[in-house]
């Protein structure tokens, strides 16, 4: 029972913490998609973009959260994340629920070089409190288009599942390196 109760406590977790912030874009700034995130968990889409400004300067990331692929635009949860968190020592938390602080994101974004080095850390185990991470690359292919690169392959990301298992999440696929065994 306790098992399941836990399960349902993650499940609740995961990119939760959009459905507590209701706020859009920001007047002056404009969204360059960059992934969509979905999880096994439940059937919600959500889309990460960078926020530049009217000069085309990286101001930080959006994060808009629908229920699904066919819900209304007008009804997704949006969230802004100032690029001063993000380049904190701690970064942003992404996803939480329950007190539990499950998606974390930090790192430097360049925006004058064009690229960015970024750090994904993700809750494996709510049990015993154990984290893992794993890295991810940004790059400016024009004036106000970027997209994110797979430091571990160089592929594009467009997509990053987040795989979960009943204390935590498992994987961040397309992202984190596939562990062979």
């Amino acid at each position: 029972m306790k098992l399941a109760c836990l399960s349902a406590v993650f499940a609740l977790a995961l990119f939760s913490s959009t459905a507590a912030f209701a706020t859009s874009l920001p007047a002056g700034f404009t969204a360059v998609p960059l992934a969509a995130i979905t999880n096994d968990r439940d059937t919600s889409v959500s889309n990460i973009e960078l926020m530049l400004d009217g000069h085309a300067q990286v101001r930080g990331i959006y994060l808009e959260t629908r229920d699904n692929k066919t819900s209304e635009p007008v009804l997704a949860k949006g969230q802004v994340y100032p690029l001063t968190g993000i380049e904190s020592r701690d970064g942003v938390v992404l996803g939480q629920g329950q007190g539990v602080k499950a998606i974390f994101l930090r790192g430097e974004i360049e925006a004058q070089a064009g690229r960015g080095s970024l750090v994904i850390r993700y809750l494996t185990n709510g049990i015993f409190k154990h984290y893992s991470e794993c890295r991810v690359n940004l790059e400016r292919l024009g004036p106000d288009q970027w997209q994110l690169v797979n430091a571990y392959d160089g592929q594009p990301v467009e997509h990053i599942e987040v795989q979960t298992w009943a204390l935590g999440i498992s994987t961040l696929a397309n992202v984190c390196p596939v562990n062979k065994a």
